[in-house]
Formats: C-alpha cells, sequence, structure tokens
C-alpha cells in the first residue's frame, strides 16, 4: 500500500491567494523567522524545525533549524513536491497535527520515508491560520524517535505558531500598503509632470524613498529644481512633496535600485 495525498481543501483557490500574497515564496529571510524555528526546537527537544507555506504542488519552507543542516545544505531542503509531503495533512484542521509514532499511523505508516530503518517517528505540525481564517502552511518539528509531548508544550507551540502567523499578517499588509503608497506617489508625480518619462518618474522615486542616485539622477533632480547645485532639497521640492501628498515613510519601505521596465513592474508586482 503507497502513502495517500490529502484531500485538496475546499477553500483551495482562496487558500493559494493567501499564501501569495504573504510575500515568502522563493523569498529567503531566514533571519526575520529564524527565532521561530529555533524556539520550536528547544520546546519540543526535536532535532528539526520548520515552517513552511504550502503552494500549489509544492511545500515551500521557508526556514528550517537542524542540528544535522548547516547552512549552506538548506537549499537542498528548500522545497519538496506537495503530494508526497506530511505537512499536506496539516491543511485539513487549524488544530496542530501530532503523530507520536509514524510508523503506527494509518495515514503516514506507508510513507517512503517513515519505512526507512533510520526514517523519521515522530511529526507534530502547528497550522499558521492567517487573519483570514486560511491555512497558509505549518510550524513543524520531527525527530527520528518516538516522542510524545506535554500539553504545556502543545500549548506553548500553539502560541508560537499563532505569533508566527500574526507577522505573517503584518507583512502581508506592511507589503500592500507599501505598494498601494508606491503606486499612488507614481500616478501623482506622473499627474505633476505631464512629459515625465518612466525612466525620469523612477529616478524620482528613487530620491523619495533615500534610495542611492546615480549622476544621471542627480542631472535631472537639479533640472527638475529638486535639489539645487549642491543636492541640497528645495523649497520647491518641500511644496511639491506636500502637493503630491507623497509619504515618505511608505516611501522609504522600497527601496529601488534597478532600471526602467524592470522597477515599474518591481512597484507593482506587490499587488498580484
Amino acid at each position: 500500500m503507497n502513502f495517500k495525498p490529502a484531500p485538496i481543501p475546499g477553500n483551495e483557490r482562496n487558500r493559494l491567494l493567501a499564501v501569495e500574497k504573504t510575500g515568502v515564496l522563493d523569498v529567503i529571510n531566514e533571519e526575520i523567522y529564524h527565532i521561530y524555528s529555533h524556539l520550536a526546537r528547544k520546546l519540543t527537544g526535536c532535532p528539526l524545525s520548520w515552517a513552511n507555506v504550502m503552494d500549489r504542488e509544492r511545500q515551500y519552507n521557508f526556514v528550517m533549524d537542524a542540528e544535522d543542516i548547516r547552512e549552506n545544505e538548506k537549499e537542498t531542503y528548500r522545497e519538496n513536491a506537495r503530494s508526497t509531503s506530511f505537512c499536506q495533512y496539516a491543511l485539513r484542521s487549524t488544530e496542530p497535527l501530532i503523530i507520536n509514532d509514524l510508523t503506527k499511523s494509518n495515514i503516514f505508516m506507508n510513507h517512503t520515508s517513515v519505512k526507512k530503518a533510520d526514517g523519521p517517528r515522530f511529526y507534530a505540525a502547528f497550522p499558521l491560520v492567517n487573519s483570514e481564517g486560511y491555512i497558509l502552511g505549518s510550524l513543524c518539528v520531527q525527530d527520528k524517535r518516538v516522542r510524545r509531548l506535554s500539553k504545556d508544550t502543545v500549548q506553548l507551540m500553539k502560541t508560537l505558531a499563532s505569533k508566527l502567523s500574526h507577522q505573517l499578517d503584518i507583512q502581508t499588509k506592511q507589503r500592500f500598503t507599501t505598494a498601494e503608497g508606491v503606486l499612488n506617489a507614481m500616478a501623482a508625480i506622473n499627474a505633476q509632470f505631464n512629459d515625465i518619462t518612466l525612466k525620469d518618474a523612477v529616478s524620482l522615486m528613487r530620491f523619495f524613498s533615500n534610495s542611492p542616485i546615480s549622476n544621471d539622477d542627480k542631472n535631472l533632480l537639479r533640472k527638475l529644481n529638486i535639489v539645487d547645485k549642491d543636492l541640497r532639497i528645495t523649497k520647491y521640492s518641500r511644496k511639491l512633496l506636500n502637493t503630491l501628498n507623497l509619504d515618505a515613510s511608505i516611501l522609504r519601505r522600497m527601496k529601488i535600485t534597478t532600471s526602467g521596465q524592470e522597477e515599474l513592474t518591481n512597484l507593482f508586482k506587490a499587488l498580484g
């Protein structure tokens, strides 16, 4: 008998959209999430922990902490097929999925890895549920020996997963706020300078967001009277910022360092 994939959730279409909105797919920011996977290991005593989001056909592990995985080896484990993953079953409920002995589980006993003599024996997944109620993925721990988690440990892990879910929510909201702010700024600049080119508009955005600017950018800024000959912001520029109603705090969140059409694409990409 072979391992069977989990049924697809009824809300899969919207769930996948929620996963995409987090912005964690194919983006490596382990330093942001490391504390969660590290604490998961410490709380449970397991040698391996990770957090993932479940895409349409793959499981993307955006952070992991393990005794036997070096930093330069992590990319090998960054993603795996959804159809053969343990974590696909964590999408079925907002409650933790805890398997004390995988060899005795009707679901997992026939999994290829479990059949191995040195394969995993204990597995627990704590769902990452966003503010809309969609299960994005899970915070997981695994061991090669049978384990049992105490009620207190389970509760602590649920709290940890909830904190991670909340962080993903905050980042999703900030990401869209930033993108919307940049779109509004681009529209305002275009309205103020009727004949401005895309390249020049991006140069202005680069300046307003405190990103590095080139010599060509500096010449443009002088030409438009945004800065004086010594690159000091002009009275006109201050008035312009007020007229355009540009939120500097939002602009600073998006550093613009590439060029041309790619830059505009990057600005709009966050809105999907």
